[in-house]
Formats: C-alpha cells, sequence, structure tokens
C-alpha cells in the first residue's frame, strides 16, 4: 500500500507539472498573439492615416490645378479680348462651334499659325463661349 500511495503521489505531482507547462505554453502563445494583434491594429492605422494624407494631398493639388487653369483662362480671355478684333473673334467662335478644345486639336493649330490666327486664341474664344 506505501508502494501504491507513492506512486499515486509522484503520478499526481507529475500531472500537475505537466498542466502548469501546458497552461504556461497557451499563455505565451496567447499573449503572442495579443502582441500580433497589437502590431497588425498599428499597421492597420497607420496605412488608414497614409491613405488619409494622400487624399488631402491629392485634393490640395487638384485645388492648385483648378487654379492655374483658371489663371490661364482668364490671361487668354483678356488677350484675346484685347488683341482680337470683334470680327476674328466671330469667326473664331462659328470656326469651334460644337468642338471641343483638346491638346491634340491645339497641335495640330499651331501648323496652321502661318494661315491663321494663333491657335491659344482659338481655345480661348471656344472657352469664353461656354462661360
Amino acid at each position: 500500500m506505501e508502494n501504491s500511495f507513492i506512486v499515486l503521489i509522484v503520478a499526481g505531482i507529475t500531472g500537475v507539472v505537466i498542466g502548469i507547462g501546458i497552461a504556461l505554453l497557451f499563455l505565451r502563445s496567447g499573449s503572442g498573439n495579443q502582441a500580433s494583434a497589437s502590431k497588425v491594429e498599428a499597421q492597420l492605422k497607420d496605412y488608414q492615416e497614409q491613405v488619409e494624407n494622400h487624399f488631402a494631398k491629392t485634393s490640395e493639388l487638384i485645388d492648385d490645378l483648378t487654379n492655374s487653369y483658371k489663371n490661364v483662362f482668364e490671361h487668354l480671355s483678356e488677350s484675346a479680348q484685347s488683341l482680337l478684333t470683334e470680327e476674328q473673334i466671330q469667326q473664331q467662335i462659328e470656326n469651334r462651334k460644337g468642338r471641343q478644345v483638346t491638346l491634340s486639336y491645339l497641335q495640330d493649330a499651331s501648323h496652321e499659325v502661318d494661315t491663321q490666327t494663333p491657335s491659344t486664341e482659338e481655345a480661348v474664344v471656344d472657352d469664353t463661349e461656354r462661360v
């Protein structure tokens, strides 16, 4: 009986030690997952901040582009008013009626500068009509 009792105590102690070892393993792996989850959350927050900054900067650049276009348009409009006669303005309006001003149009028109009025003036007259 004495041997049985010692075997029982040793088996109990061994079971407790094994149980504590397994519990520690689970706790460590759980805290590793916690740290990993915190790291992923921090990365996500950083990414979201980068996206926010990207779109804020893009918005500013589009505003700058819009203002630059407006300034160029106003400059060309003022120049067209002072450099073209009323007859030339009317002729350019008729020539451009229903057509959009595109870069390819401006490039093609620049080759015809010798025989016609400058293409930038044509573009200004067309845009003036839309305003």
